[in-house]
C-alpha cells in the first residue's frame, strides 16, 4: 500500500513540474519586414503588482525593457524614440491563487481512513507578456506568453529574463538579421 501511495506521490509531483508552454500569436496580415523603427513602451515600466514586490518591481521592470530591446535590435530594428513604427512593451501578471489537498491518514489495510484533514495552500502565478504593435494603428501585430518566476536573486534573475525574453521572440514571424 505505501509503495502505491508513493507511486502516486511521485506521478503528481512530475505532473506538476514546470513545462514552458510558450503562448504566441501574430498578425498573418502584417509584413514584419517594412518595419525598421522601434520603441519601448515606457507605461509598462512602472510597476503595477504593488502588492507582490518580490516578483514585480523596478529592477525587474527594467530587466525586462532591456532585453526586449536587445532582442528588437537584434531583429534589425532601430530605435526611434520621435517617430517610431512599432511600439514593443510587456505585462507582467502575477495572481495568487489557492489549492486545496485531502490528507488522510490509514489506520491500517483492512480499515478506512482514520483522520482526514484538509490543507490549503496560497501560491503565486507569474506570466510574462511580450507585445509588438503598430505604432500608427495602435494594434498589437504580435504577442507571446510564458509562465515564470520572478522571486529569484540578483545575477540570476537578470539571466534568467533575458533567457525568457529569448525564448519568446523565437517566436516572432521575422528572422534575425
Amino acid at each position: 500500500m505505501k509503495k502505491l501511495l508513493v507511486l502516486l506521490l511521485f506521478s503528481f509531483i512530475i505532473g506538476c513540474a514546470s513545462t514552458e508552454n510558450i503562448i504566441s500569436d501574430y498578425d498573418e496580415t502584417v509584413d514584419f519586414n517594412k518595419y525598421s523603427t522601434f520603441v519601448i513602451c515606457i507605461d509598462d515600466l512602472f510597476v503595477e503588482n504593488t502588492t507582490f514586490p518580490k516578483y514585480d518591481n523596478n529592477k525587474i521592470r527594467s530587466f525586462i525593457s532591456d532585453a526586449i530591446e536587445l532582442q528588437m535590435i537584434a531583429f534589425g530594428y532601430k530605435t526611434n524614440v520621435l517617430e517610431p513604427e512599432l511600439q514593443a512593451g510587456f505585462k507582467l501578471i502575477v495572481e495568487e491563487k489557492e489549492a486545496t489537498f485531502k490528507n488522510c491518514d490509514i489506520e491500517d489495510e483492512l480499515h478506512y481512513w482514520h483522520e482526514c484533514t484538509i490543507n490549503t495552500e496560497i501560491y503565486t502565478t507569474e506570466t510574462l507578456i511580450i507585445y509588438v504593435s503598430d505604432f500608427k494603428m495602435n494594434q498589437i501585430i504580435w504577442q507571446a506568453s510564458i509562465e515564470c518566476d520572478m522571486n529569484k536573486s540578483g545575477a540570476n534573475l537578470q539571466a534568467y529574463i533575458k533567457e525568457l525574453v529569448i525564448k519568446l521572440f523565437k517566436e516572432y514571424p521575422r528572422s534575425k538579421k
